[in-house]
């Protein structure tokens, strides 16, 4: 199903009537976020979802495992299944730039007859039967917005909290590189329609758990610089969550952290996950791109922000990608 991305992704004129057709014709439409969703990959999933609901469709929403609980207060959260029943024939896919990110629902996305792949990151493989990738687009939400407006579904409170979310915590809080123009009237939009704005931000950013301070406080504490403090880097163990009573979800939030030294070009957070695999975050500034440290070992991203999972255990993992950081911050002097 894969194919090669196309120098020119089609614009959403050119594809909304075939996805209209999609809508309208199936039977039963599934929401497929990608694996550890964020709120950019869930809000628009469920932002999607609530709204061909509210036009008489039936829709199901589904992420791999684990359910990212600590976005479970989006609106619809509830409804999200996990496991359960197949994909179904009709797809649609959300902030999914490869296959390999639905984890194990990787063949179901393979074999489905109607994957509709809708994304913002210029690296997308164009695994769908259609594709609307906006590589320019801040988030998925805003690609999401577009395609509800161009097909006529309303905008009600709980799919602006949804897209609001989505956009919000993928620009950072607006203080990302990608917070344009467009992104923040998008934003003022979604307010008007419903979207609380200082809820939202309570809820992305000020609603830790004990757990997860106590496991911030270990990795930062574990935390290396080299090359000036242009590189940093650090790690969450499982014994590590074992002392705070954490699980790897908990780790979300310490990248940003370590990028929040003045000095740093490069990021990256290791962490180790059972049975001897890893997995790293990454983020930049400066001349170095995010996925240049992540592409080499599968992963990928956006230019400030990536990732990549691995089979290696964490000390083989943080002496690949140390080796290939380090190079490219050589490169870049």
């Amino acid at each position: 199903m894969t194919i090669a991305a196309p120098a020119v992704w089609p614009s959403l004129e050119d594809v909304v009537e075939p996805i209209r057709a999609i809508v309208d014709g199936a039977d039963q439409i599934t929401c497929l976020a990608h694996k550890d969703a964020d709120a950019d990959s869930l809000g628009s999933a469920l932002g999607f979802a609530i709204a061909l609901r509210s036009m008489g469709r039936k829709v199901r929403v589904v992420v791999p495992e684990p359910l990212p609980r600590l976005i479970e207060h989006l609106p619809g959260f509830e409804t999200v299944e996990v496991g359960g029943a197949p994909l179904g024939d009709t797809v649609f896919t959300f902030d999914c730039a490869t296959l390999g990110r639905f984890g194990e629902r990787r063949g179901e996305v393979e074999r489905a007859g109607t994957v509709v792949n809708i994304d913002h990151h210029h690296s997308n493989t164009a695994f769908g039967t259609i594709n609307l990738v906006e590589a320019a687009a801040s988030a998925t939400g805003q690609v999401i917005y577009r395609l509800l407006r161009a097909l006529g579904a309303p905008i009600s409170p709980s799919v602006a909290t949804n897209l609001y979310a989505a956009l919000f915590t993928d620009t950072g809080g607006f203080r990302h590189e990608n917070t344009t123009e467009a992104a923040l009237r998008l934003a003022a939009t979604l307010v008007a329609a419903g979207a609380d704005p200082g809820w939202v931000a309570l809820k992305s950013y000020k609603s830790r758990s004990l757990a997860q301070v106590r496991l911030e406080g270990m990795a930062v504490a574990e935390m290396r610089s080299e090359l000036g403090g242009r590189l940093l880097w650090s790690e969450v163990t499982c014994s590590m969550l074992e002392e705070a009573g954490a699980d790897l979800q908990d780790s979300e939030g310490i990248i940003d952290t370590l990028q929040s030294i003045g000095t740093m070009e490069i990021a990256i957070l290791f962490k180790e996950t059972p049975a001897a695999r890893s997995k790293i975050s990454v983020r930049t500034r400066g001349p170095v791109d995010a996925t240049d440290v992540c592409t080499p070992f599968g992963g990928g991203g956006h230019k400030r922000a990536a990732g990549a999972e691995f089979a290696d255990s964490l000390p083989v993992a943080e002496r690949k990608v140390l080796e290939v950081a380090r190079r490219l911050l050589d490169t870049a002097r």
